[in-house]
């Protein structure tokens, strides 16, 4: 198994690809900490994998809090004695406007839960990873973080704001055995992706848009992260992985 004894993080894995990757994980072996608001999405993640002969605990957390990641850090270090992986995954996306239509707690906290999460995380992560020889991290950017489109400054800044925050980790920690890179998952139906579909004047026309004609699921990506969390990935950092059914191919 490929994260057979490690011990992982996922935020955002009450649902979506952060639920979908929590499965894959312990299905290859980890031991994993569901970091989400959501208790009893989060605490269904736990079950499923529970259920399937796996090990797996819930931190209920707000991440763009920094005393509740510190609280996922200590928990899962408590649980399972190490951390090796950081999935950085919780994100929203209000569809909040332009910087003249959005309110200023919109702009704040789509900045706040997309990029200062992976700060907060990372600077508690990274210290237990330096101790037991290197680990993983994974940050979730997006197609955002290369192309723009109206009606979305906040989430697009902080979707550009993920991919440089990457690669300024992954120059900091290629050193201590830490490789960070992220993850560019393209229209996928999670919540996030439904809402987006939603606020379309022709959905069906944007999803069959995608040169694959269709979007894609979170167990479509999750096979992604697992190998960004193994030990087969040993000289990729600083670097977007694309799970986009070929979105970007003319962008990025």
């Amino acid at each position: 198994m490929k994260l057979s004894g490690k011990a992982c993080i996922v935020t955002g894995g009450a649902s979506g690809i952060g639920r979908a990757t929590a499965v894959a994980f312990a299905r290859e072996g980890a031991r994993v900490t569901v970091a989400d608001f959501n208790a009893a999405g989060g605490e269904e993640t736990v079950e499923t994998i529970r259920a399937h002969g796996g090990e797996a605990v819930f931190v209920k957390s707000d991440v763009a809090q920094e005393d509740d990641c510190r609280q996922v850090v200590e928990a899962t270090v408590d649980a399972f004695g190490r951390l090796d992986v950081l999935f950085n995954n919780a994100g929203i996306n209000p569809m909040e406007g332009s910087v003249v239509d959005m309110s200023v707690e919109d702009w704040r906290r789509v900045l706040s839960v997309n990029v200062d999460s992976i700060f907060f995380c990372s600077r508690f992560a990274i210290p237990e990873m330096r101790r037991t020889g290197g680990g993983r991290i994974i940050n979730t950017a997006s197609p955002a973080s290369f192309k723009g489109w109206p009606g979305n400054a906040a989430y697009i800044t902080s979707k550009g704001a993920v991919l440089s925050l990457t690669r300024a980790m992954a120059m900091d920690l290629a050193k201590d055995g830490i490789r960070v890179n992220a993850l560019v998952p393209g229209l996928i139906m999670t919540g996030i992706g439904q809402d987006f579909l939603a606020a379309q004047a022709d959905p069906a026309a944007v999803a069959a848009s995608n040169p694959m004609s269709r979007p894609g699921e979170p167990e479509e990506v999750a096979p992604m992260v697992v190998y960004l969390a193994s030990d087969e990935c040993t000289f990729s950092t600083g670097a977007p992985f694309f799970v986009d059914g070929g979105e970007l191919s003319g962008v990025a």
